[in-house]
């Protein structure tokens, strides 16, 4: 049987009901022997990438083709059209290409991470210790975006269905805040690691959690844009509250848990959304200059309101973290 046949909503959905029900009594298996954690990490780690490597995926899928006898020029939206990012789609969380290059960083730090782990041998070592509280949550957030990868695919695009991969994801990023607190500055535990050791085992956690706590704001928007009930006006307020909140949750975190890369992560992600908005609507301007069409072109209702709103967002957030490197600069010296 494939893995393909094995895929099924309901036992995706399953699965991620009961990892949400598991994680409060794993974060306490805390007393788990080192050699044991380091393999689950290793294990966690190696199906997360193993998932992400499969092909299918929506996001991975060129956008569709007109038809035979359709118009090429229509402006009806096709479903990838609604989760398209940039210059096309019709959800209003569409971050531009480039944002998604922090991938990159994110994963060959974590394979970093997960390799020099097994370099841990001094059990009076701090890292160590935070690595040791950090474990459960971090299997659970690489198991869930294993779920996020099962589930982001076109057989999900139906009725609540797609909202399964919202779901995994805010999973994902909902562990990897479990695990930002276990090294966070508010954390007693942190006392004794080096800069160059948080550069090694906690930025690209960091990274991560900051990323896919914005990806998983922008799957909701392009769940509700897949929503062919939803109205334009309705996929442009919750775009337009999704900015606002993600603006909030930089700020705050960055400055309550004195996390600076959290919340440049979150300004770097809405900086690509002001840039995918301003892609679209200088594409919508272009072809309407050509075609002398001025029928509002779909995914351009509020478009400018949000270009602006997340502009204002990347700079709160942007602020925000850079207080809180302060800081963390002052507190240490």
């Amino acid at each position: 049987m494939s893995l393909e046949a094995l895929n099924s909503p309901p036992l995706v959905a399953a699965a991620g009901a009961a990892l949400y029900a598991a994680l409060p009594f794993l974060e306490q298996m805390t007393t788990i022997p080192w050699p044991t954690l380091k393999v689950a990490n290793t294990l966690a780690f190696g199906i997360n990438v193993l998932a992400v490597s499969r092909p299918g995926r929506i996001d991975g899928q060129p956008q569709e083709q007109p038809q035979d006898g359709k118009d090429k020029d229509s402006k009806a939206p096709s479903e990838m059209d609604r989760l398209s990012p940039g210059r096309s789609g019709r959800t209003l969380v569409a971050p531009a290409g480039w944002a998604f290059a922090i991938w990159g960083p994110i994963y060959l730090g974590e394979m970093a991470m997960v390799a020099s782990q097994w370099l841990l041998l001094d059990e009076s070592s701090p890292t160590r210790a935070i690595l040791q509280k950090a474990s459960a949550p971090f299997v659970v957030a690489n198991v869930f975006q294993s779920l996020w990868c099962a589930s982001f695919r076109p057989k999900y695009k139906k009725g609540y269905y797609m909202y399964l991969s919202w779901a995994m994801l805010t999973g994902t990023a909902y562990s990897l805040s479990k695990v930002h607190e276990t090294y966070s500055y508010s954390s007693s535990i942190n006392s004794g690691v080096s800069f160059g050791q948080y550069c090694l085992y906690f930025l690209p956690l960091s990274l991560h959690f900051g990323w896919t706590t914005a990806a998983s704001l922008v799957n909701l928007n392009g769940a509700v844009a897949l929503n062919p009930s939803a109205s334009p006006r309705v996929v442009a307020w919750v775009g337009h509250a999704t900015v606002i909140g993600a603006s909030a949750l930089g700020a705050a975190i960055s400055l309550t848990r004195s996390a600076p890369v959290f919340g440049g992560v979150i300004a770097w992600a809405l900086l690509a959304v002001a840039d995918g908005m301003k892609q679209r609507l200088q594409s919508t301007e272009k072809k309407n200059d050509d075609d002398d069409d001025k029928t509002e072109v779909t995914g351009t209702y509020g478009a400018k309101t949000q270009l602006q709103l997340s502009r204002i967002g990347a700079l709160v957030s942007g602020i925000a973290a850079l207080t809180a490197a302060i800081q963390l600069w002052t507190g240490s010296n």
